[in-house]
């Protein structure tokens, strides 16, 4: 089997080709040839980016579009926007709790029970911070930092294992997104599963490292979501790649 940078590469070449195909038909006369080759360039330009970004140690792609997600940024109703949280797989019993300090050189702390690795960049603070993370209860993931409300100068990571995780089957790459809430307690009706959040974040998928890797610049509660039919993630899931 082919690793993963040589399938991304693959993907981005069919992109490409795909592209030229595509831009043949778009257009007749002169305006043709410069159709295609904007478009064409555009797919070169796409499929260097990801090799690129998988000459790291990292091989991040941005999470395809979910199917009827809210759109990206605050939501504008007060009484937030309805998502699906991902699940996991083996609930947890009682709130699990851990804190770590950080100063403005800052640091990454990794909790192997929760399967959540939390970086923060140097200068993110200005002086030395207490940061406690509870992961909630039940099957839906989802986590609440304090102190609440805390700012930071540059954005941190929250990186999520997928292993063990209910996601999506049967697709190259998790489709996934992020929603922010304010309450101690992500509120999940028991009958749908779904949940309110204040506003809805991007997700990069690290295909390398099997995870789901989210931006913030604030506290408190962060969930991942998905409006994929659940299937059980054991670490043989469809989208993993050697």
């Amino acid at each position: 089997m082919i690793g993963t940078k040589g399938y991304l590469l693959l993907c981005s070449l069919h992109a490409y080709f795909s592209a030229l195909t595509r831009g043949r038909y778009l257009i007749d006369g002169d305006q043709m040839k410069s159709k295609r080759l904007n478009v064409s360039h555009a797919a070169i330009l796409t499929a260097a980016a990801i090799v690129i970004a998988c000459g790291g140690e990292q091989a991040l792609l941005v999470s395809p579009p979910v199917p009827g997600a809210p759109p990206l940024g605050v939501v504008q109703n007060p009484s937030g926007a309805l998502v699906h949280p991902i699940r996991r797989q083996q609930p947890i019993a009682r709130e699990v709790s851990w804190s770590f300090d950080v100063d403005a050189r800052g640091t990454s702390v990794r909790h192997p029970g929760t399967g959540l690795t939390i970086t923060v960049p140097a200068g993110a603070v200005a002086g030395p911070t207490h940061i406690t993370v509870f992961a909630l209860r039940g099957a839906p993931l989802a986590y609440r930092f304090e102190p609440h409300g805390l700012q930071f100068a540059q954005p941190i990571q929250l990186t999520q294992s997928l292993h063990g995780l209910l996601l999506g089957a049967s697709r190259p790459i998790p489709r996934l997104f992020a929603g922010y809430f304010a309450d101690d307690t992500l509120a999940v009706d028991a009958a749908s599963g779904n949940a309110p959040v204040m506003e809805i974040l991007p997700v990069q998928i690290d295909v390398r490292a099997h995870t789901a890797v989210l931006s913030v610049r604030h506290f408190s509660g962060y969930t991942v979501a998905s409006a994929a039919s659940d299937s059980t993630s054991d670490g043989r899931s469809s989208w993993e790649l050697r």
